[in-house]
């Protein structure tokens, strides 16, 4: 099961342990194990985003002229004269 998969199911599970009709004890420990398991696969999501970054780029901006590896590189469009509009 994929950690995406994982994060769902286990949204699932803390969304309905309260309409469960468990006893308070077992829901509470039931919610506080699902939390745990999130905040768990989301810090290795993020630390797997920022372990494999390349150096000297930011995580989370990226240009659109920047050519990526899976695409080429694209050209800039500049506007003809008669896109530009007077003011």
């Amino acid at each position: 099961m994929s950690k995406s998969s994982t994060l769902i199911l286990l949204g699932i599970i803390t969304i309905l342990t309260p309409l469960s009709g468990f006893p308070g004890a077992l829901r509470s420990f039931v919610t506080l194990v699902t939390g745990a398991l999130v905040l768990w696969i989301g810090l290795s999501m993020r630390s797997r985003v920022v372990l494999h970054a390349p150096v000297g780029v930011p995580v989370a901006t990226t240009t659109e002229d920047e050519p990526t590896q899976d695409s080429p590189p694209t050209k800039k469009r500049t506007a003809s004269p008669s896109e530009m509009s007077a003011i």
